[in-house]
Formats: C-alpha cells, structure tokens, sequence
C-alpha cells in the first residue's frame, strides 16, 4: 500500500524534477557563464548592498537574545525575532539595538528548536527545525497568546533552518538546512506552503543549486540558515551561518549572486531579513559571547 508520504514525495520530485529540466533547457539563453558556473544575467539586488565595515552599523544583543533565531517584519515595518529554544517572540529597534518589546505563545511558554518567523496577514508564524508551525496574532509587551499549531510533514523530508511569507501572504517558504538520509530528497529545497489550504504546493518548491554556489564561492559544503525576499523582485537571499556567505536566487531556483560576509562581524548568522527602510538585517547568535545584530545599508545607485 502506498502512504501519504510515499505518495507527496513522488508527486514532489516528479514536479521538481521537471521544473529543473526547464530551467535547464532555457539556461544558455537565460544565464551568463562564469568558469563553469551559471549565473543567471538579471539585476542583482545583493549587489546594492555594501558590506564594507566602514559603512555597516552592528549592535551587540541584550543576553536575552543570546539565542536568537529567524527575523521577520511586521507590515509596518517592525523588526520582530524568535529565541531558537522557546516561542518567546521579540521587537528590536534595528536603528538602535535595543528591545522594543517581548510577547510569548503559551503558558507555560512553548518550548523546542525554532529556527524560523514569518509574519503574513497580521498573523505571526514560527516553525521548529522539524516543521511544526505554531501561529498566533502578535501581542503586547509581556503578553501571553493563544496560539495554534500544526504539524506541515516537512520535517520528513529535511531539517528546517529558515522560514519566510511569500510577497502576496499566501505562502510559507521552509528552508531546507539538510535532508534526511532515508527521505529520497535529492538535495536542499525551499518548501513552499499555502497557508490558507495548509498544504505542500509541490510544484512552486524549487531545489537550490548548490553545485553551482559552491563553485561560485569556492567552498566545499553550503548550510542554509536564513532566508529573506525582496518584495521588489522576488528573489531570494539565504545566508548560511557555517560559511558566512550571502546567495541571490531568483523565485525558480537560479543563481542571481553570491557573496561572502566579513569573517570578523559575522560569527554564526541565524536570521535575515530585508526591512522596508532598505536596509539588510542580519542576526548572529551569540554562542559564549553576545549576540549581534548587523545592518548593511542599500545603495540603488548601484545598478547592474
């Protein structure tokens, strides 16, 4: 007998599978070649971001934040964050490093692995490392929620490290840290999730060439652990903490660029997101020393 996961996961890689023999297909037309390495020849969002030191701003966390995980924006522009062990949700003035407020999921506060938040239609979503999505409306300063949750079945198939809402909100994207070893998952995937059916969109997840970002950044293993988009173009920006690089992809999987961050600021980023006052946020946990928080500002003039 066939179950549910046998079948989702046929269904799965035949759609992938498929969506990557397209994109192969139409690459010569579509990408640039560097090396052996395609990239594909539209503009670049990253490249308007300087990462010089000079130019950056990094606060040092309050040790309540020694742990911190995934960033999100509300729709006004706020900058929220979740601790990596509890859903204990938190706003930080990116300006000035400080906490504007806390508000947590439960009492007693609900605890696991969290290494994502998401934040669509005034609703604020968190997952765990094994896809279990708790979701809740914001609260105030030292407020307790009610919350609900649910289990999506990608915690199957990968370890999440990453979690961001689509540009429209009807979209989750989970981002795969490491697949399974008996899953049958060929490689790192960004899971797309409709939210309003709660249900995997197969044919909208797309697996990240990880081939070609190794190459293109000259390191032998890529490890997502954030993921952000720019609400202007769509693509994706993943950073990945044990490397400490920056990759831009567009919204089907191709490789728009790759950076690496200064070795020195970044020791282990967890969470990314790109704020409405065209600033990149990057949050590092702190390990034994304190958390920072790291912001690169925009240039447009930058154009490519």
């Amino acid at each position: 007998m066939t179950g549910p996961k046998t079948t989702i996961n046929r269904l799965f890689y035949k759609t992938l599978s498929s969506t990557v023999r397209a994109i192969a297909s139409i690459l010569p037309t579509t990408a640039l070649v560097v090396g052996s390495v395609a990239i594909a020849s539209m503009p670049s969002v990253l490249k308007q971001y300087s990462l010089d030191a000079e130019l950056m701003m990094q606060w040092k966390l309050p040790d309540k934040l020694n742990e911190i995980s995934g960033l999100a924006t509300t729709s006004d522009g706020r900058l929220l964050a979740v601790d990596d062990e509890k859903a204990v949700i938190y706003e930080i003035d990116h300006e000035e490093g400080r906490i504007v407020k806390k508000f947590a999921l439960g009492k007693p506060t609900v605890k696991g692995d969290f290494e994502g938040i998401a934040v669509a239609d005034e609703l604020v979503y968190v997952t765990t490392s094994e896809g279990r999505v708790f979701v809740s409306a914001e609260g105030a300063d030292g407020q307790r929620v009610t919350f609900d949750n649910f289990d999506t079945g990608i915690g199957a198939y990968c370890e999440i490290e990453g979690l961001v809402q689509s540009t429209d909100n009807s979209r989750l994207y989970f981002l795969c840290k490491k697949a399974r070893t008996k899953s049958g998952v060929r490689g790192l995937t960004l899971f797309a999730w409709d939210i309003a059916g709660r249900q995997l969109q197969p044919d909208e997840s797309v697996l990240l060439p990880e081939r070609q970002i190794m190459q293109r950044l000259r390191i032998d293993r890529f490890s997502p652990s954030g993921v952000t988009i720019d609400r202007e173009s769509g693509n994706r920006i993943v950073v990945a903490s044990r490397q400490r690089v920056l990759v831009e992809l567009t919204p089907d999987g191709k490789l728009v660029n790759a950076r690496h961050l200064p070795v020195s600021r970044h020791r282990q980023a967890e969470g990314i997101e790109l704020v409405i006052d065209d600033k990149l946020v990057i949050a590092d946990e702190g390990g034994t020393h304190k958390a920072r928080l790291a912001v690169y500002p925009r240039d447009r003039t930058n154009d490519n």
